[in-house]
């Protein structure tokens, strides 16, 4: 089963003006993956005419590895393990950035 296994880190572009990219502050990120999944590219213009914004794409593949909604507080996904480069006092860039928009939407 390990020939389909994504393992390892991979570069992401992230796309300007998403959240992503503001958490980051960087047009270019590379992050640990460890899983079998991927987005499906049949359904990538099905779901962005939806309002699903693709943030993140691996430049190699065109896999998509970070997904939002544009007019949700805080609604990011991911293909990878930010809690990977996490430490409790140096919190990865997506935890910071959901901290903060948790704490601006009870404000």
């Amino acid at each position: 089963m390990g020939a389909s296994m994504r393992l390892g880190a991979y570069t992401c572009v992230l796309e300007k003006g998403s959240k992503s990219f503001d958490a980051y502050k960087s047009a270019k990120i590379s992050e640990r993956h460890r899983h079998r999944y991927e987005f499906n590219n049949a359904y990538r213009q099905q779901l962005t005419q939806k309002g699903l914004m693709i943030a993140g794409i691996n430049p190699e593949r065109e896999l998509v590895e970070i997904v939002e909604i544009k007019d949700h507080p805080w609604f990011v996904g991911c293909q990878f393990h930010p809690e990977f480069k996490s430490k409790p006092d140096f919190a990865h860039p997506l935890f910071k950035g959901f901290i903060a928009a948790a704490l601006n939407y009870v404000k």
